[in-house]
């Protein structure tokens, strides 16, 4: 420690001499106390949203393969061919409770997989659970079943949706988000902080660039505390940036609004009944959407509820940064098989191509596995920067109680 005070004594002597008014210095020992403030108490929460987050980047593969068994079906071969949705559907009708309805079906994201059924199941106090049933695309036959969300049970969901629910709402409720917008955007005002307190104000670049390994422990701490947050401080803000924007939409679209025309979401599509005719098949349906998308692979479809409900059908295209939706979607009305609305990315403004990508970024799927699995390793970093950061701040309190600075 002796030789990493001399170092310092020299390097300060090298440096051309500048002197810090009194003003600055203030300035610069409050900046330090919201850095440590902020870090101490919120960087607890933001470690585990970050180990969450990492979680999530790759959550399909994990939700698959802890629910083999039910997810998991053999390809029969390369040529094999799924059978006809209408027949898909009517099995999980079959299959379903009573009185329940389907809500949205799922299609396989590679061929090792079974379609997923939503089903509203009507509970005794009036309320609906939601169930997830999971059909064998090449036989028609159900695999099994799981229990999606029982009325406020969060804990009632499946291991992945939990730790979706925590990484966004901290588990307490869409209606709550916003408290953990806060709990990011300070945390994005403490990495600014950050890097302020970093910047070298001696002008000595290679010193604030690296880390000195045969420092010793208090020195190589913060040196790994402040070299992460410097060459991981950018991913780390635009994961924060997304997640905030993502928690605070409607404010989101009002900013991006004044720069790009942002066209109003479709609501209220509503199909009307002729008398005598029948609803359309879900197959008639698909080939409806298939003449307005012919490329792509079907997706989604959100079933009709009701008399007046509508199909949604969305088939994704390879370039889409969405991998876990997407944003060409026809809606069709079941009766007359009318196309009432159309989303279309390829027609999207610069604002809307902009949202589009908020939630990509933050997960990391617009770049496949290599952004999934940098996202991963984002994830880890808060921890590393709080165990560091607090390191660091157990450091300086014992030698400020042995008289020392």
């Amino acid at each position: 420690m002796a030789e990493d005070l001399a170092e310092s004594r020299a390097r300060i002597s090298a440096a051309p001499h500048r002197r810090i008014s009194p003003r600055l210095a203030n300035g610069r020992k409050l900046f330090i106390t919201v850095h440590r403030t902020i870090g101490l108490f919120l960087g607890a929460i933001y470690v585990l949203i970050g180990i969450s987050g990492s979680i999530l980047a790759f959550g399909q593969s994990i939700d698959e393969a802890l629910n083999a068994s039910i997810m998991r079906v053999e390809a029969p071969g390369v040529a094999a061919a799924y059978r006809p949705l209408d027949e898909i559907l009517a099995a999980a009708k079959a299959a379903a409770p009573p009185g329940s309805m389907p809500e949205r079906l799922k299609m396989p994201r590679h061929a090792g997989l079974a379609v997923a059924i939503t089903i509203l199941v009507p509970t005794d106090d009036l309320d609906m659970d939601s169930i997830e049933l999971f059909v064998d695309p090449y036989k028609a036959e159900i695999t099994g079943q799981r229990l999606l969300l029982h009325q406020d049970d969060v804990f009632a969901q499946p291991f992945i949706n939990i730790v979706r629910d925590f990484h966004w709402t901290l588990l307490l409720g869409p209606q709550r988000a916003y408290l953990l917008g806060i709990v990011a955007i300070l945390m994005s005002f403490s990495l600014l902080i950050g890097v302020y307190l970093w910047w070298p104000r001696n002008g000595n670049w290679r010193h604030a660039l690296t880390i000195k390994w045969n420092a010793t422990p208090e020195r190589l701490t913060y040196d790994v505390h402040k070299t992460l947050g410097l060459y991981l401080g950018f991913l780390l803000i635009v994961s924060l940036a997304t997640g905030i924007a993502m928690i605070y939409k409607p404010q989101t679209r009002a900013i991006v609004g004044q720069f790009s025309v942002l066209r109003p979401e479709a609501q209220n599509q509503r199909s009307t009944a002729i008398a005598g005719q029948r609803p359309l098949g879900l197959d008639a349906a698909a080939a409806i959407a298939d003449k307005v998308f012919p490329d792509g692979r079907l997706h989604w479809v959100l079933l009709p509820g009701g008399s007046e409900g509508v199909y949604v059908i969305g088939k994704q295209a390879e370039d889409e940064p969405n991998q876990a939706s997407t944003n060409r979607n026809v809606t069709i009305d079941q009766f007359s098989g009318n196309i009432l609305h159309v989303q279309d990315r390829r027609n999207f403004t610069a604002g809307e191509t902009f949202l589009e990508w908020l939630y990509p970024l933050h997960c990391g799927e617009a770049f496949g596995n290599i952004g999934r699995a940098l996202v991963l390793m984002i994830g880890i970093v808060p921890l590393l920067l709080y165990v560091t950061g607090f390191l660091r701040w157990r450091q300086k309190r014992r030698l400020s109680r042995c008289g020392r600075p």
